[in-house]
């Protein structure tokens, strides 16, 4: 048992030794999955195993302390198969592949790298020996999954049928009685949050939706150190899974953040702080960085539910769930994308000074030849994920600080990844660099590229970027791929965006900064990504807005579009009032 004493050295072994040196000879001879690991499957004649697995995943404990701990298996796997083991956190390549799987998930290639066998969750080992036997004896490739890699984009209307498709099945998916999806895992899923934020003053449905799910994802949040649990299972909010991941903190306080500027709840505000603390006491990294996880146990593989329902004095009396210290670039830039908002929501500084030093952390540790690595270990590849996230933090920084160097940095980083990752079909690959498997598209990732991509053409004033965030569109309603989707509403969002401007919120200096804290907090805590906010003095001020510059005896706000300019607006109330009842509620 861990005592207050011993805390400190636990937390400093915890994740400390890698997976391959921490196991004992009760596990099988673990190999690393690399770009070459087909060529010795063919030299040896054996099958590819590959465990992908997480470090705070309960099933991934318990599969690796019983199913690959069993004597039979590490024999036939010594005697058949080539087993390699990784974490899918680190391996950015791999996840974007096989994210749908679930973890751990198990994946079985043939000498030639053709998938013979997929599967999510814990396998016993009984039934595990029977399909590796199976599969050396018969090792029939799997009907090949429809990748669509060469795809005809969507003609006008097809993409609108596939729009309409896609709304009906959003809407299918929404439990709006429990809040959350209609399937057995409850949880928060922010595409699907932002859709309804956006739509709720037309829809009563989406409302109730909204308010059903924030009320009820209490169930997953840690009440006594705050932070918020993966999610919940069996179709209700009261039985948590609880691993705490930095990504899924960085998404709720988003979210509660949105939630309380329009519906003024303090709860969610109180939440979203809470978020904060939890991981500025368990997450922080000595660099500025912050962690990527908390183990759902305390002792890996044995269910952690009584430990939660401890009390803060208690929990630190047993020890803490192991942290693993990993700092991953996609999840410090959503944290800090988080943080940032926090702050214009709030007014604590701290939350911008944490979000800042992530970034320049980021900047320093993980930028090579132009582009963002994943973490300090795997640097094989280079992922789009984390360079787009990367993108977009920055943009969100910029506009709150109006430090330069991060535009100039976020537009470098857009050209690196339109010349970088666009496969010229109408799509982006995940990972450029050499991997055991080829690169292809994630769906997510791709409706992300267009977003953000639409959002830098106006940003930047680059037309360039539209025609390609177009194109993405394009790819992503094409018929056979929107027959796979279960719910996309990123895409919805998508084609809204692309289908007019964005409103841009200008902030006119004639005299002094009057106005400007309020202005900058208020843009940045607005709830909408597809929203820009700029500051003009006499020396950067540009030709359309100069006539009315020239005029003013103050500093006012304008917000306008290519095409229209609102009435000056000389305080923060007309300010923020004008942004929530006329754009945010699209009048």
């Amino acid at each position: 048992m861990m005592t207050k004493r011993s805390i400190p050295f636990y937390l400093a072994l915890v994740f400390s030794c890698s997976f391959y040196n921490c196991k004992s000879n009760t596990a099988p001879a673990w190999s690393h999955f690399h770009s070459t690991i087909f060529v010795k499957a063919k030299k040896e004649h054996k099958l590819v195993l590959l465990h992908l697995r997480a470090n705070w995943c309960h099933w991934c404990h318990v599969m690796e302390e019983k199913t690959y701990a069993d004597p039979s298996i590490i024999s036939y796997l010594k005697q058949n198969y080539i087993a390699c083991s990784e974490d899918h956190d680190e391996r950015q390549d791999l996840t974007s592949l096989y994210s749908e799987y679930g973890w751990p998930a198990t994946i079985i290639f043939d000498e030639n790298g053709n998938e013979l066998f997929k599967e999510a969750g814990y396998i016993e080992a009984t039934e595990f020996l029977a399909t590796l036997t199976q599969l050396r004896k018969n090792p029939r490739p799997l009907a090949a999954a429809v990748l669509l890699a060469d795809a005809v984009p969507a003609t006008a209307s097809v993409k609108q049928q596939s729009l309409d498709k896609l709304k009906n099945m959003f809407r299918n998916t929404l439990d709006i009685d429990e809040g959350g999806f209609s399937f057995p895992q409850k949880f928060i899923d922010f595409e699907t949050f932002e859709y309804a934020l956006t739509h709720y003053q037309t829809d009563t449905i989406l409302k109730q939706w909204l308010r059903t799910t924030v009320v009820n994802s209490i169930g997953i949040y840690d009440t006594v150190w705050g932070g918020v649990y993966q999610y919940s299972t069996n179709g209700d909010w009261e039985h948590a899974h609880f691993e705490k991941l930095l990504s899924r903190q960085a998404t709720y306080i988003k979210m509660y953040c949105w939630y309380y500027k329009v519906f003024n709840d303090a709860q969610a505000l109180k939440k979203a702080e809470g978020i904060a603390a939890y991981v500025n006491r368990f997450l922080s990294a000595t660099n500025g960085g912050f962690y990527n996880a908390q183990d759902a146990d305390l002792i890996p593989g044995e269910k952690a539910k009584e430990y939660f329902q401890l009390n803060d004095e208690q929990r630190m009396r047993k020890g803490i769930p192991a942290i693993d210290s990993n700092v991953y670039t996609s999840d410090n830039a959503q944290f800090a994308e988080a943080l940032t908002i926090l702050w214009a929501t709030t007014d604590n500084q701290t939350y911008l000074n944490k979000a800042a030093k992530c970034v320049e952390f980021l900047n320093a540790q993980r930028k090579v030849k132009g582009a963002y690595m994943h973490g300090g270990k795997y640097t094989s590849t280079i992922s789009l994920k984390d360079n787009v996230t990367m993108l977009k933090t920055l943009l969100l920084v910029y506009r709150a600080t109006q430090n330069t160097d991060y535009k100039t940095e976020a537009a470098q980083l857009a050209k690196t990844i339109t010349s970088t990752f666009n496969s010229g079909k109408g799509y982006f690959y995940t990972y450029i660099g050499n991997s055991a498997i080829r690169a292809t598209y994630n769906v997510s990732e791709n409706i992300e590229v267009c977003r953000v991509l639409n959002y830098c053409a106006h940003f930047f004033d680059v037309p360039d970027y539209k025609t390609t965030a177009t194109a993405v569109l394009d790819f992503l309603t094409n018929e056979q791929l929107v027959h796979s989707y279960s719910t996309e509403p990123g895409i919805l969002s998508a084609a809204e965006e692309l289908s007019y401007e964005p409103i841009s919120a200008a902030l006119l200096l004639k005299n002094g900064d009057a106005l400007k804290v309020d202005y900058i907090t208020t843009s940045i805590s607005f709830p909408r990504f597809y929203f820009n906010s700029s500051i003009y003095t006499k020396e950067t001020i540009t030709e359309d807005k100069k006539d009315l510059f020239e005029s003013l005896d103050g500093n006012c706000i304008v917000l306008c579009t290519s095409s229209y300019c609102s009435a000056p607006m000389f305080n923060q109330k007309d300010f923020v009032t004008f942004l929530y009842k006329r754009v945010f509620a699209n009048k």
